[in-house]
């Protein structure tokens, strides 16, 4: 599917910052439409000054990357986005992070240093790109995204079953 639901959401937002091992880890397609809005509304972040030189970081960070749903021992990669990313936001204080995962949500509520911070879901973003408007068959793909990207908070009953609904919509 084209991605050009993508700009509508990231045209939405003032001040978004992307860690750049978040931004490594996207497709080719993707890179391209955010590359539009780097030094717009987008700028690529880093911890380089803060990894293994600030305490207080690395503190955040390490019980952040051994809590439970974020630990993977078998893959080094696996979570380092979300990881990197939620330990930024509670260095630097930023209220909103935004995932896919769920997990992230589950470790904010769990994690004290993280309590500040307001996850906006997957689902919140379909919706900014669904209520920006365009025509029949963008709408028809973000609900199909929202079916496959949200299916796991669908399936615990915490969001409705389709974006129109979550959207307080009818069909």
């Amino acid at each position: 599917m084209e991605k050009n639901w993508m700009n509508d959401v990231l045209s939405y937002f003032e001040n978004i910052k992307l860690h750049e091992v978040v931004y490594k880890e996207l497709d080719s397609d993707t890179k391209k439409i955010i590359d539009e809005h780097i030094g717009k509304n987008i700028e690529i972040v880093s911890d380089k000054d803060l990894f293994d030189k600030d305490p207080e970081f690395m503190r955040i960070f390490n019980e952040i990357h051994d809590h439970e749903l974020m630990y993977a021992p078998f893959s080094k990669t696996k979570n380092q986005g979300e990881v990197h990313s939620l330990a930024y936001a509670c260095y630097y204080a930023i209220p909103y992070f935004s995932s896919k995962d769920s997990d992230a949500c589950d470790v904010c509520n769990e994690i004290e240093d993280l309590k500040d911070i307001i996850v906006v879901g997957f689902e919140t973003i379909l919706g900014i790109a669904y209520k920006s408007g365009g025509n029949k068959e963008k709408r028809k793909a973000l609900k199909a995204l929202y079916k496959e990207f949200c299916a796991l908070k669908i399936r615990q009953g915490v969001i409705p079953k389709t974006l129109a609904e979550f959207l307080g919509e009818e069909e």
